[in-house]
């Protein structure tokens, strides 16, 4: 198994740029309804305490769901590490250009 730098295993879940892409849409969707269901509440009772603390309630549940990195945001094309103790970068591939 891969370990970071303290030496803990990372047990190999992470999330692609698809995952990651989903994740950031889903914390936005998440903020987005909360916001505008504190704004209808906080008109209703004419109060704005009940609209930031909708949005605030909002924030903290979107982060508890999308900053942990949970399997269910494990992509289907996981990162491609270098392995252990490499010290040279691989190139780029440039179009129209070769390796040398």
């Amino acid at each position: 198994e891969k370990k970071n730098s303290r030496g803990r295993t990372m047990g190999g879940m992470h999330a692609d740029m698809e995952a990651q892409r989903f994740c950031e849409y889903l914390y936005q969707a998440i903020i987005l309804m909360f916001a505008v269901m504190g704004f209808i509440g906080g008109y209703w009772v004419e109060s704005f305490r009940v609209t930031v603390y909708a949005v605030f309630g909002g924030v903290i549940i979107s982060s508890a769901i999308c900053v942990p990195d949970f399997g269910i945001f494990k992509g289907k094309s996981p990162p491609q590490w270098l392995p252990e103790g490499c010290t040279v970068r691989p190139g780029k591939a440039v179009a129209g250009k070769k390796d040398e």
